[in-house]
C-alpha cells in the first residue's frame, strides 16, 4: 500500500500544478475548498443542482440528481460557517428521492498577509472543519431498482456522522488566484464512531485551485476556474475508493448581491468499485447575498 502512495506523488503533484477550483459554491460531494473567507456580516443563501452520472454492473449509465439549499454566514473577517440540505433523486427509478447527509461546515482564518513580487499578492491560510449529520439513507438500503439491475444513493449519501479536518492556503492576484487543499475525513459506520482509531474507511483529500479573473466592474464579476481533486483511500474499504476529478466553469456575481457558477467535472479514474464510482458530474447553482 505504501509503495502504491509513493508512485502517486508525482502524479499528484502534477495535477495540483496543472489543473485547479473556484472560490464559492464547493460542491458537497468535491468538497474542494479555499482560505478566502466571503464578506463580513453577510450570509448567503444559494441553490445548487447537480447531476451525477454513475455506471450500473453492465456499464450503462444512470443519473442521480442532487439539489441542495446551502446557506453561508461571515460574522466579521476570520470565520466563515455554512450549512448544506440535500435532496438526492435516481432518474432512471421508480423512487420519490432521499433526504441526504445534512452538512454544517465552517472556516477559520489563520493567517493573513499582503506583499509585493512583480505584482500584488494576498496570501492566506484557512483551517476547515465539515460535519456530515446521519440525516440520509445508509447504503444497504439505498439501491434502488433501475430495470433488471440497481443503482445506488452511496456514497453521496452515507447515513452515517463523517467529520473532515482540513487546510486551504490561497494565493490571489490582480488576474488569478490559486489555492491548495488537504484535509482528512474520519468516516464512520455502524460499527464505529467518527474519529475512532480504526482508520480503514478513512480518506484523504489533496485538492487545488485555479482562477482567472477576466472582467470586474461595479456591477459584475466573472472568472473562469479549474478544479482538480483526488480523494486517496486509506484502504479498499474506504468510502471514497475511486475518485480523481478534474473540471472547470464559470462563476459570475451581478450588483453585489446574484452569484452563478456552472460547472462541469470529469472522473479520470479507474472503476474499481463500479458501484461506487461516478463517471461525470455537471454542477450550477444560483445564490444570494444579503
Amino acid at each position: 500500500m505504501l509503495n502504491k502512495l509513493f508512485r502517486l506523488i508525482p502524479v499528484i503533484v502534477c495535477a495540483l500544478i496543472l489543473s485547479t477550483i473556484r472560490t464559492y459554491g464547493v460542491p458537497p460531494f468535491l468538497k474542494n475548498e479555499n482560505a478566502i473567507i466571503s464578506s463580513k456580516e453577510k450570509i448567503t443563501l444559494s441553490i445548487e443542482l447537480q447531476n451525477f452520472s454513475r455506471w450500473l454492473p453492465d456499464l450503462s449509465d444512470y443519473n442521480i440528481l442532487k439539489i441542495s439549499f446551502k446557506g453561508v454566514y461571515s460574522p466579521n473577517n476570520y470565520v466563515e460557517l455554512g450549512f448544506e440540505f440535500p435532496y438526492l433523486k435516481i432518474l432512471e427509478a421508480n423512487d420519490n428521492g432521499v433526504i441526504g447527509d445534512v452538512r454544517l461546515f465552517s472556516k477559520f482564518l489563520t493567517f493573513n498577509e499582503t506583499f509585493s513580487f512583480i505584482d500584488t499578492f494576498l496570501f492566506q491560510n484557512a483551517l476547515t472543519l465539515q460535519l456530515s449529520l446521519a440525516t440520509g439513507v445508509k447504503k444497504e438500503d439505498s439501491y434502488r431498482n433501475i430495470g433488471l439491475q440497481k443503482g445506488l444513493y452511496f456514497p453521496l449519501s452515507s447515513g452515517y456522522t463523517d467529520i473532515e479536518i482540513g487546510n486551504a492556503l490561497t494565493l490571489v492576484g490582480n488576474i488569478f488566484a490559486l489555492s491548495l487543499y488537504l484535509s482528512f475525513i474520519s468516516i464512520s459506520s455502524k460499527i464505529e464512531p467518527p474519529l475512532a482509531f480504526n482508520i480503514e474507511n478513512d480518506n484523504l483529500i489533496i485538492g487545488s485551485t485555479f482562477e482567472v479573473f477576466c472582467y470586474y466592474s461595479k456591477h459584475i464579476t466573472i472568472k473562469l476556474f479549474s478544479e482538480t481533486i483526488y480523494y486517496l483511500p486509506i484502504s479498499d474499504k474506504s468510502k471514497y475508493v475511486n475518485a480523481l476529478i478534474t473540471g472547470g466553469g464559470l462563476w459570475v456575481k451581478v450588483l453585489e448581491a446574484l452569484i452563478f457558477n456552472l460547472g462541469y467535472y470529469q472522473n479520470f479514474s479507474p472503476p474499481i468499485d463500479i458501484e461506487r464510482t461516478t463517471s461525470w458530474i455537471l454542477s450550477g447553482s444560483i445564490g444570494l447575498r444579503l
